[in-house]
């Protein structure tokens, strides 16, 4: 039987004493490492199938160290130069509170979800140099991370200004996947933005990247890898719990019927080298026919894409005023703040770059 992470795993920490080169002169600065929750992390690499051992070469190593005490104010996330597997967010000190809170729901959500969006979260760690400040930071899954070139990169966001941001109207064209494919990624965006109200989340976004193939559709829909996993196997992981506990929608068994008679298969996971058709729109969000016919090799492409924005950015006083405004005022410009009305916004923005469609995988 899985052993599953116990209480104390979700408090534990633990902290040694390294040493490193933080210049040319090869001088060394002490500092203290700690580790938060590993055993909970351990399993959370587990799932991604990421090497324990390996994890902590890369993340601990001095390459690593150096940008982590050079960068102490840097709040974007930032590619892993040693190892382009993971991301390193620094964050602060109500937001490593924040993200502890959520940890036991986000893990219980990880596990029962093996294809969820959500961003994936490897590690939370801590850098004191002697005699400065702490550098709190974050370790996730760079899901962009691909040997194709990312010729395109989007941001999808669930706030009620979204057209004014530029956000959608830089993404004039939407990504006609099969029918049961789109319906497996509606489901599971559903899934996962039920975790995202309940832990009271706002201000994520979906990032995608768009590889322009020159294959035609139907190559870059199906198989690339011995190791790829089809559709049905993805219905069968994300939403084993719940057809186990005779919970799943009514409409489960026709769609894994769908699903089994498609030859359509995919690398890993939702959001992973997803092939699809490049369909152009206008402001209006109509599609202009003369881009649907899926024959121009310039229509042909390959998605990565996820959840990110995971972690609280706002001071905790700031935090309690906009969720106490958005449910005190009815006003569009504190709606986002509303953890189901940006829900709802999100859902509504991603599936409208994913409609509906005739394609049946004989299109072609």
């Amino acid at each position: 039987m899985e052993h599953e992470p116990s209480y104390t795993d979700y408090q534990s920490s633990s902290t040694l004493l390294l040493r490193c080169s933080l210049d040319s002169k090869g001088s060394h600065t002490s500092f203290e490492w700690t580790d938060y929750c590993m055993p909970v992390f351990r399993k959370l690499q587990v799932f991604d199938e990421i090497d324990g051992d390996d994890y902590i070469d890369s993340v601990r190593g001095h390459e690593t160290l150096r940008f982590l005490l050079t960068h102490k104010k840097n709040v974007s996330p930032v590619r892993l130069a040693i190892d382009d597997r993971f991301i390193l967010k620094i964050i602060g000190k109500y937001q490593m509170k924040a993200f502890l809170d959520m940890l036991p729901k986000y893990y219980q959500h990880m596990k029962k979800y093996r294809n969820s969006l959500l961003t994936s979260f490897y590690g939370l760690h801590v850098v004191k140099p002697q005699g400065g400040p702490k550098v709190r930071f974050i370790v996730a899954k760079n899901f962009l991370r691909t040997n194709l070139s990312m010729h395109k990169q989007f941001v999808i966001r669930g706030s009620s200004n979204v057209h004014k941001s530029g956000d959608v109207e830089d993404l004039n064209m939407a990504f006609q996947l099969s029918a049961p494919l789109r319906s497996i990624l509606v489901r599971q965006l559903k899934h996962d933005c039920s975790f995202l109200e309940d832990i009271g989340l706002t201000n994520y976004s979906l990032l995608l990247g768009m590889h322009i193939s020159s294959a035609p559709f139907e190559t870059v829909l199906h198989a690339r890898h011995a190791s790829s996993q089809s559709i049905n196997d993805i219905f069968k992981s994300s939403d084993a719990n719940e057809l186990e506990n005779g919970d799943a929608d009514q409409d489960a068994a026709s769609d894994k019927d769908s699903v089994s008679s498609c030859p359509l298969v995919i690398e890993g996971k939702l959001g992973v080298k997803m092939g699809a058709r490049a369909v152009r729109r206008n402001k209006e969000c109509n599609f202009m026919p003369s881009q649907t016919t899926g024959r121009d090799p310039q229509n042909n492409v390959i998605l990565y894409f996820g959840i990110i924005e995971m972690v609280p950015s706002s001071s905790m006083l700031k935090h309690v005023e906009h969720i106490f405004r958005s449910l005190n005022s009815d006003s569009p410009s504190v709606s986002s703040f509303n953890p189901k009305t940006y829900s709802a916004r999100f859902q509504e923005n991603v599936c409208s770059i994913f409609p509906e469609n005739d394609y049946d995988g004989n299109m072609l």
